[in-house]
């Protein structure tokens, strides 16, 4: 927020009609601003989980440190500091879940025990880590590993203070609900990725068939219409009453004319293809993908888009 707006103060939009015009206009608004009252207690739950999450930073690098250190004997320094904080990135890991799943009892239960059982073989490690130090080793192990049981307890009265009991049959209507909607979640997921895995086969099909040699047009027989007989008329000799026999002149023949309608063989075109399955389609037939390449004697996904063409056109003339 900058300055200006910081400064500002409220308005309110009023609207009025003046003259039989309605007409907006902005007024300041000396509404009282009413502040809700100081919370402790969610100022107090704040500061708890906040000490809870640096108590548990500090167990995850104290034990990455000890373990670490422990496993740099067998192993490269790199190697062992990296797998060392898996044991406490584990339980905390763990918490995460808890918290997740803290209004079901019942799922909650499972990262619970798992966290604890992470946080045992961890405390376990940097004792071990401890005696291996010196004489008086076994001390500072067992300190450093109720650095992680302190952590983890800080968390378990956090939990406490948040988690609420309900009762077993509120319980089972949220769980309910929550699988309803992780149902059509779930759903929705798997047409997506039914729906992608057909846009990619078809994709293949095309880019397989745009590498196949080209293949000639299919030429179908357009009927004709039938050509007019060609129809001579002989000469009749024309004599005028004064002419002689040798000056007799004959009529002309006739010349044949072709009619200008006349329909010439030419390539089928693949909007000819489309009318075809657009015909059939309008006198109600079913027409499969491989039915539509059986009737233009085409290959699948050629037939395929010609398919999906008319019944855009189809859906366009209806």
């Amino acid at each position: 927020m900058n300055g200006k707006t910081r400064f500002r103060r409220p308005t309110r939009t009023i609207t009025e009609n003046v003259n039989g015009v309605p007409v907006e206009y902005d007024v300041p608004d000396t509404t009282p601003i009413r502040r809700l009252p100081f919370n402790l207690d969610a100022t107090l739950r704040k500061a708890l989980f906040a000490v809870a999450i640096l108590m548990t930073i500090g167990a995850i690098v104290w034990g990455t440190v000890a373990i670490g250190s422990m496993l740099a004997m067998l192993a490269p320094a790199w190697a062992a500091y990296l797998v060392a904080g898996v044991f406490d990135a584990g339980w905390a890991a763990c918490l995460i879940a808890e918290w997740l799943l803290r209004y079901d009892s019942k799922r909650a239960a499972r990262p619970r025990n798992a966290g604890v059982a992470l946080l045992i073989v961890s405390m376990a490690a940097i004792i071990v880590h401890g005696a291996l130090s010196g004489p008086w080793g076994w001390i500072v192990g067992i300190v450093g590993a109720l650095v992680s049981a302190a952590a983890k307890g800080v968390w378990a009265i956090g939990m406490h203070t948040i988690r609420i009991k309900l009762d077993p049959k509120y319980e089972a209507y949220l769980r309910t609900l929550q699988q309803e909607t992780g149902t059509q979640l779930a759903l929705a997921l798997g047409e997506r990725d039914r729906l992608m895995t057909e846009d990619r086969t078809v994709g293949l099909k095309l880019a397989l068939e745009g590498r196949r040699p080209a293949v000639p047009p299919v030429v179908e027989p357009v009927d004709r219409p039938a050509e007019p007989a060609a129809a001579r008329t002989e000469s009749t000799p024309v004599q005028a009453a004064d002419q002689p026999a040798e000056q007799i002149e004959t009529t002309p023949e006739p010349v044949l004319v072709q009619a200008a309608g006349r329909s010439v063989d030419r390539p089928v075109l693949p909007e000819d293809q489309v009318d075809v399955l657009l015909n059939r389609l309008r006198n109600g037939d079913h027409i499969t993908k491989k039915g539509a390449a059986h009737i233009l004697g085409v290959s699948e996904s050629t037939a395929y888009r010609r398919l999906k063409d008319a019944e855009a056109k189809l859906h366009q003339y209806n």
